[in-house]
């Protein structure tokens, strides 16, 4: 045996790629859950609740990188500290998640 693999078929080939593809965006929604406003323990600092839908609508889809629309605005406290919530959702692949913010102080004037 030389050790030479088929080649795949096209289908076999296609459903590879969805695999991979799927894959892809389970790791990228893992990686956006570590960074900054991925869960309450890490939120992003903002001066005014004026900031969060624009500060989401900033961040990315995190399965497939595309625009994120605001589907609500939230104030919740979370353990001891008060969080703003943004829920976005991606009209292109259908991704929602939540990207957390705290309010810090304002600077002084």
């Amino acid at each position: 045996m030389t050790g030479k693999k088929k080649p795949l078929s096209p289908r076999a080939a296609r459903r590879e790629a969805e695999r991979a593809a799927v894959k892809l965006a389970r790791d990228r929604e893992r990686l956006a859950s570590l960074e900054p406003g991925g869960s309450p323990e890490r939120p992003i600092e903002i001066t005014s609740a004026s900031e969060v839908e624009v500060a989401a609508r900033g961040k990315p889809c995190a399965r497939c990188g595309g625009e994120v629309r605001v589907d609500e605005h939230l104030a919740e406290t979370v353990g001891t500290s008060r969080l703003r919530i943004a829920r976005v959702f991606c009209p292109a692949c259908g991704a929602r998640r939540s990207i957390y913010f705290r309010l810090g102080a304002g600077l002084p004037n």
